[in-house]
């Protein structure tokens, strides 16, 4: 059974989730994080820099770097999903309070 990604910990003893709040805390374009509890998979919401396309933008040119980082950081796949607050996206993505997790928000 696959560990996940909101409560279960890597050989270190670090939640996964603290794993990935760490990540993304040291990552200036990333607003949240939310684990989906469903599949495992981490939604991230970027930053605005202008509208929803623009920040799409910034997430096709950035979403493969951030996948190796995060499997390098955790030590196995991740699925990762665009959040679109404005759900102006085109994507299929998964909405906070759908049986999701927020493991990252970025003060301020």
């Amino acid at each position: 059974m696959a560990s996940r990604l909101s409560s279960s910990s890597n050989g270190r003893g670090e939640a996964l989730s603290a794993l990935v709040a760490e990540w993304a805390a040291r990552n200036p374009k990333i607003r949240r994080v939310w684990a989906s509890d469903a599949t495992d998979a981490l939604a991230l919401e970027l930053q605005p820099v202008g509208d929803s396309e623009e920040t799409f933008a910034v997430w096709i040119g950035h979403c493969e770097q951030w996948r190796a980082e995060l499997e390098a950081r955790i030590g196995r796949p991740v699925d990762l999903e665009w959040l679109d607050p404005d759900g102006a996206a085109t994507i299929v993505q998964p909405r906070p309070g759908e049986a999701d997790t927020l493991i990252y928000e970025r003060a301020g």
